[in-house]
């Protein structure tokens, strides 16, 4: 009888400890954007008042606001509601305060300067009137600022707001600044407001990376979008509502963090369920906890679709910032012979810094201007048929896309150079999207493109068909919503499994042969893995002068991957880079004190740059080889400290062929090849 006594306390205790991991409260976590009657933001709010009873609403801020939420609320059933301003830390720590609040069911904390809320409140009669509030099973509502302040971690804002691209750049710079003792209301969650709006995808990422590094904490991250709600019940069920998403990011048993080192750092297949409205998340168990009836299932086993030939992407609409090094690095990796342009009659002066440098370089190269008129033009067909490279430069993503239409001549001739003749080809900026199957279009001059339902899904090349791209990623924010929308909107219609994003001088390149892509340049890219992603949805949402539902999408099972490494490999059918992957074949274990890169460019003539990244200093020995092991050079015999390394490879005394690279470093070793094309 003991051990049954035993047994049924013990089971008691595990029960007790799984209800309480969440208090008793409610929380609603609104993503900021302006409340209107009959439209969005009556479910959320709705929602507060029903869990406070129909009760009392206290609004608080630190300055004066209008009568029109109280209004709001009152008119979806509060009692009562009204705006209370907290201007000082004076006030709020006066017990009047303290008293007027806890007559509240409801607190609602509204945007602002999270700063203001931290700094005035924490530690103050306040703070603990709030969370008496939550602890009796009240309700603490917030949206933007307000929102922020809502998790067990918050990012405080004490420097000021950070922006995505920096937080990419560096995930621990100047202005990333945390509070993790204020109110913490949601268990190991941090949130993020106007999530898609502000494409603020990279910068919540980077606050995750920064928790984990700085305090061990694998923390929940949840960006909630503008004109959306996360709601959370006392059992740490979310569920969201309003127009767009609720972007959930988790750090699992896949995932891989790691180190920054000199600056530079990888994160692998970080795990985000992005879900709209009716989906439901246990915050508890991490995990989906219902889909509505609109979601649809999508088949994990259908056939993967590979780059065709060598594609090279690049990060921004400006040619010049990329003539040096992409361009000439991808001229350099070709045969040119024979260099075929493809634009448009519109785009004829922004091809001036091309044929500027094709002349002074004395490259052979031809401009085809594409049109209806010339697709069945024989002269045109036995051009495209003699060319060794195809560059292409243009912003009409219709007018490149004629050449996917292989029932004319030139298309035909243009889809036989590509697949059966691997012709490699260079794209400057968004002329890349027609690499796709599909590309999303008409999101460059309505900055509510995406929000309005404007976005088109267009017809492409089809030289990887399971590709979703976007450059400028982080040009003009009024156009982020735009832009972070168009690849995973795009991946979700067309149940497409792999997005790339870049921005600015990166350029990024897709190896046919190797199933690789390796990027460059200041800004990393961002990669995103919905190979296992099995269910989708999309928001219903009409907003005014829409033409369409907003255009956010529901996916699970997403795997964002980022890194800093100029040439780390990922590999698109693994879904992992070279740093994580083991690339020694006469060690079964990847050495961790150090990676070694392929070189770029590869193949290459007559100069390549190798690069190696050491986590800890030590003795270096890199020799090359030739294909049947004879040593040609030692490049590095010395002792190096921690960090990224580069040497230069001058292989102009050597014939063409495959050489080996090894790197020895300690007990271990890893070889490469890299292929001289003379």
């Amino acid at each position: 009888m003991g051990i049954f006594l035993k047994i049924v306390y013990l089971l008691a205790l595990i029960i007790s400890l799984t209800i309480n991991l969440f208090p008793q409260g409610y929380v609603c976590a609104v993503g900021g954007g302006s409340e209107d009657y009959n439209s969005w933001s009556d479910a959320p709010y709705s929602w507060i008042v029903q869990k406070s009873d129909s009760g009392k609403i206290i609004i608080l801020g630190v300055s004066s606001a209008t009568s029109w939420l109280p209004d709001y609320f009152m008119s979806l059933g509060a009692d009562t509601a009204f705006n209370k301003t907290i201007s000082s830390i004076a006030i709020a720590n006066l017990q009047e305060t303290y008293d007027e609040l806890i007559t509240a069911k409801a607190i609602f904390i509204r945007g602002g300067d999270q700063w203001d809320y931290i700094s005035l409140w924490k530690g103050t009669k306040t703070d603990s009137a709030i969370n008496y509030i939550f602890q009796n099973g009240g309700v603490i509502a917030g949206t933007s600022a307000g929102l922020a302040v809502l998790g067990d971690v918050d990012f405080s804002a004490q420097n000021g707001s950070v922006y995505p691209d920096e937080s990419l750049l560096n995930p621990f710079n100047n202005y990333m600044r945390f509070e993790d003792n204020f109110l913490n209301l949601v268990p190991d969650v941090i949130f993020d407001s106007h999530f898609i709006e502000r494409a603020r995808h990279g910068r919540l990422i980077a606050m995750l990376y920064n928790r984990y590094f700085s305090t061990g904490r694998s923390l929940i991250g949840i960006g909630v979008d503008d004109r959306t709600a996360f709601c959370v019940t006392p059992d740490g069920i979310g569920e969201v509502m309003g127009s767009g998403a609720a972007s959930i990011f988790t750090i699992d048993n896949e995932t891989v963090l790691e180190p920054i080192n000199s600056g530079n750092y990888t994160l692998e297949r970080l795990k985000c369920e992005q879900l709209t409205k009716g989906w439901k998340y246990d915050l508890n168990n991490k995990q989906i906890s219902y889909m509505p009836p609109s979601a649809k299932e999508v088949d994990t086993q259908r056939q993967t679709e590979y780059p065709l030939t060598n594609i090279w992407l690049t990060g921004s609409e400006n040619i010049s910032q990329h003539i040096q090094p992409n361009f000439t690095g991808y001229l350099s990796n070709v045969n040119t012979t024979k260099t075929i342009i493809f634009s448009h009659p519109g785009f004829a002066a922004q091809l001036t810094p091309i044929k500027n440098y094709l002349d002074q370089s004395s490259i052979n190269y031809e401009i085809i201007y594409l049109s209806p008129s010339i697709l069945n033009d024989a002269s045109t067909a036995q051009l495209i048929n003699s060319a060794t490279n195809f560059v292409f430069a243009g912003d009409s993503l219709n007018i490149i896309s004629f050449l996917k239409d292989i029932s004319t001549i030139v298309g035909e001739t243009f889809r036989e150079k590509s697949v059966f003749f691997k012709t490699p080809q260079f794209f400057f900026g968004k002329s890349g999207k027609t690499t796709s199957q599909f590309y999303t279009d008409n999101l460059y001059t309505d900055v509510y493109a995406a929000y309005r339902g404007k976005m088109t899904n267009n017809p492409g090349l089809n030289l990887f068909g399971d590709l979703m791209f976007e450059s400028s990623l982080f040009d003009d924010s009024d156009f982020y919503e735009n832009r972070m929308s168009s690849v995973l909107w795009g991946l979700m219609r067309n149940r497409k499994r792999f997005g790339i994003y870049l921005h600015g001088n990166a350029m990024a390149l897709l190896n046919s042969d190797e199933k690789m892509v390796r990027a460059y340049g200041t800004m990393p890219p961002i990669y995103i893995d919905a190979s296992q992603t099995s269910w989708v949805d999309s928001s219903t949402f009409l907003g005014n002068n829409a033409v369409g539902p907003r255009q956010v999408v529901a996916m699970n099972n997403i795997r964002y991957n980022i890194t800093t490494y100029d040439g780390n490999g990922y590999s698109i059918p693994e879904g992992r880079f070279e740093s994580s992957l083991s690339v020694d074949d006469e060690v079964n274990e990847f050495p961790h004190d150090y990676i070694l890169l392929q070189n770029y460019p590869n193949p290459f003539n007559p100069v390549t740059v190798i690069t190696y990244h050491l986590f800890i200093g030590g003795k270096v020995s890199l020799k090359v080889y030739d294909i049947i092991g004879n040593e040609i050079t030692t490049l590095v015999n010395e002792e190096k400290p921690a960090g990224n390394h580069k040497i230069i490879f001058d292989a102009s005394y050597l014939s063409s062929g495959v050489y080996f690279y090894r790197l020895f470093f300690g007990d271990k070793s890893t070889t490469k090849s890299m292929i001289l094309l003379k």
